[in-house]
C-alpha cells in the first residue's frame, strides 16, 4: 500500500513537470495563483492535464509520446522525428489536444523569442550549408509574433532536391517547430 502511494506521489510530480514542459515547448502560460493551498489545487488539476495531454496526443496518432517523467523534473522536449512521426501529424495531434494546455497552447513571450532564435539559427545553418539565398525570418502576416520564412521572395523551392539535404541538415535546429513542412513536400 505504501508503494502505490508513492508511486502516486511521483506520478503527480512527473505531471507538475510535465505539463511545465509541454507548455515550454508548445507554448501556454500557467495561471497566477497566491496561497499554498491554492498553489496545491492548481498542482492537482496541472498534474491531470499534463497526463491527459500525453494520452490525448497517443490516441491522435503520437503513439511514442511519453507520460510525464517520474522523476519530477522538467521532460525533454523530443522532435516530432524521435517520437516517430512527421511534423505534420504531430502538429495535428497537438491541435487536438491544445484544449488540456493551459490558455489553449497559445505560446509565451519567452516561446516565441525561443522560437525567433530557432529560426534566426536555422537560416544561418542554411546559410552555411551552402544556400546563400536563404533568408532570416519574417512576421507571419496571420500571426505577426511568430517567425515564417518568406522563401518565395527568396525564390527558394523548399522541395527542390537541390537543398533536400541542406534542410535535414538544419531541420534540429527547430527542434519540431517546423510550421512550413520545410524537408516534407510542403511550404
Amino acid at each position: 500500500m505504501a508503494s502505490a502511494g508513492r508511486h502516486t506521489t511521483r506520478r503527480r510530480a512527473a505531471a507538475v513537470a510535465s505539463l511545465a514542459a509541454l507548455t515550454a515547448g508548445c507554448g501556454g502560460s500557467s495561471p497566477h495563483v497566491a496561497g499554498v493551498a491554492s498553489q496545491r489545487t492548481t498542482g492537482t488539476a496541472t498534474q491531470g492535464r499534463a497526463l491527459a495531454f500525453a494520452r490525448c496526443m497517443r490516441s491522435n496518432g503520437v503513439l511514442e509520446f511519453p507520460d510525464p517523467p517520474a522523476t519530477g523534473r522538467e521532460a525533454a522536449k523530443p522532435t516530432p522525428g524521435q517520437l516517430g512521426v512527421t511534423s505534420s501529424a504531430f502538429q495535428t495531434a497537438r491541435g487536438a489536444c491544445r484544449r488540456f494546455l493551459p490558455a489553449g497552447g497559445h505560446p509565451t513571450q519567452a516561446e516565441l523569442q525561443q522560437s525567433w532564435n530557432e529560426f534566426r539559427s536555422f537560416g544561418r545553418c542554411m546559410r552555411d550549408h551552402g544556400v546563400p539565398a536563404w533568408p532570416d525570418p519574417t512576421r507571419y502576416p496571420q500571426h505577426p509574433e511568430r517567425p515564417t520564412f518568406d522563401l518565395q521572395q527568396a525564390r527558394l523551392d523548399p522541395n527542390s532536391p537541390q537543398i533536400g539535404a541542406e534542410i535535414h541538415a538544419c531541420l534540429p535546429l527547430l527542434h519540431g517547430n517546423n510550421p512550413q513542412h520545410l524537408g516534407q513536400g510542403g511550404s
